[in-house]
């Protein structure tokens, strides 16, 4: 058996104590992520479900929403550029055998 100096047996300390560190933090992870059990929450869709009125709320919903697209038309569009000429017209480019010298 080999005599191991005092630097090798402080690093070996160490790396032994980093890696139970890591382990430590990897276990507390996997245990507040995928091992503990989460209580059951109802979202809004599921108590709509479970009162039979969500065919009818869900329409009143999108009925409410307005969407005004005079912003894209009045602020967005004017200070777009088009580059080249539209629509592209067909031309003859490059030549019949790209591989020919």
């Amino acid at each position: 058996m080999a005599i191991k100096s005092l630097e090798q047996r402080k690093k070996q300390n160490t790396l032994l104590i980093v890696a139970i560190v890591i382990f430590v933090v990897a276990v507390v992870i996997l245990y507040f992520a995928f091992w503990q059990k989460k209580t059951p929450t109802t979202t809004e869709s599921e108590q709509l479900k479970t009162t039979g009125q969500s065919s009818t709320i869900l329409e009143e919903k999108l009925k409410k929403i307005d969407l005004d697209t005079n912003f894209l038309i009045n602020k967005i569009i004017p200070f777009l550029k088009t580059h080249g000429d539209l629509p592209v017209k067909k031309g003859v480019t490059g030549k019949p055998n790209p591989f020919a010298p």
